[in-house]
Formats: C-alpha cells, sequence, structure tokens
C-alpha cells in the first residue's frame, strides 16, 4: 500500500492503440524517471502509478506560472481478459511506452475496457 501524499492525483494523457500484434499504449508522464514508477497486474487491471518531483525555483515571486510541479500519476488499465505475457515497458524523458501482446494462438485481440 502506498504511503498518501499531499500531491495532486493525475491521470496522465494516454494513447492507446490496438495493432495486429497486441496493445501499444504511450502515457505521458513529464518528470517521471524508472525509480519513480510502478507497474502491477491484479486480475484484468493494469495499474500504473508514479510520481513527479520538480523543485520550485527559489526566485518564485517572479515565476508565472508551474505546469511541471509535484503530482503523483495514477492510471488503471481494464482489460477483458487476462494478459498472455508480462507487458513490455519502457521510459524515455517522461513518456511510458507499453506493449501488451495478444493471446497467442487466439487470433482475439485484448480488449481495453
Amino acid at each position: 500500500m502506498q504511503k498518501p501524499t499531499p500531491y495532486p492525483k493525475v491521470r496522465p494523457a494516454t494513447d492507446i492503440v490496438d495493432t495486429d500484434d497486441g496493445v501499444q499504449i504511450q502515457v505521458n508522464m513529464p518528470g517521471v524517471t524508472e525509480k519513480d514508477l510502478s507497474l502491477s497486474v491484479q486480475g484484468n487491471t493494469l495499474h500504473i502509478t508514479a510520481s513527479s518531483r520538480c523543485p520550485v525555483p527559489e526566485e518564485t515571486k517572479h515565476v508565472r506560472t508551474l505546469e511541471f510541479g509535484n503530482v503523483d500519476f495514477l492510471l488503471d488499465i481494464s482489460m477483458e481478459g487476462p494478459l498472455s505475457a508480462p507487458p513490455v515497458a519502457s521510459l524515455d524523458k517522461g513518456v511510458l511506452s507499453l506493449f501488451l501482446p495478444h493471446p497467442s494462438g487466439t487470433g482475439v485481440p485484448v480488449k481495453l475496457l
């Protein structure tokens, strides 16, 4: 269980595309590094949690807006059926790329709800 934080909970911008081989997911989480990211599967749900901690500049009196701040990203993706294999994941500059392969031999894609 994660410890509660005072930071805003944010659903990250997400692209989900069904391909011939599986489902490609792109999740935009600025400021997130691998140590800040957690992926888990429970039943038919893929849970993605991450945190971004961006220090506020010392000269705050001159800051007009801060759009990249301290946030907790939370995203749950529910699927019709179980995963046939673990997700293939990579993180590059705050963009998480996931590939969920279709169950082998079924010809039926994993459906995201």
